[in-house]
């Protein structure tokens, strides 16, 4: 439950920054900056963009090594499931002689 949570506040976290580039793309271009001049406003919506640019590429280098991890543990459980199915035939096999052997000295008595 507590990773539901979590990864709905991180859902919610990225769809509020989405939002925040979405509005300031959308914003009308200020003449000040076309004319050299900029304003404190257009300084904070580029201080802005360039946080949530920052903050995206942190969470792409998390969800990167993320999957890279979870790529791992999946060839490793792949591996134990192989030896598992392996091994459940040889015990099979092994079950299959032992049940042979007791039905013929079973008949031989």
């Amino acid at each position: 439950m507590q990773q539901n949570a979590i990864l709905h506040q991180h859902l919610e976290s990225v769809s509020a920054q989405a939002t925040r580039i979405r509005q300031a793309a959308d914003a009308p271009i200020d003449p000040n900056i076309e004319a050299g001049e900029p304003s404190e406003d257009s300084d904070n919506r580029l201080s802005e963009l360039r946080s949530v640019v920052n903050y995206l590429r942190k969470e792409k280098g998390i969800v990167d090594l993320q999957l890279e991890m979870s790529k791992r543990e999946n060839e490793v459980l792949k591996s134990q499931t192989e030896r598992l199915s392996q091994t459940l035939q040889e015990t099979r096999t092994a079950l299959a002689e032992v049940i042979t052997v007791l039905i013929v000295h079973h008949d031989l008595f």
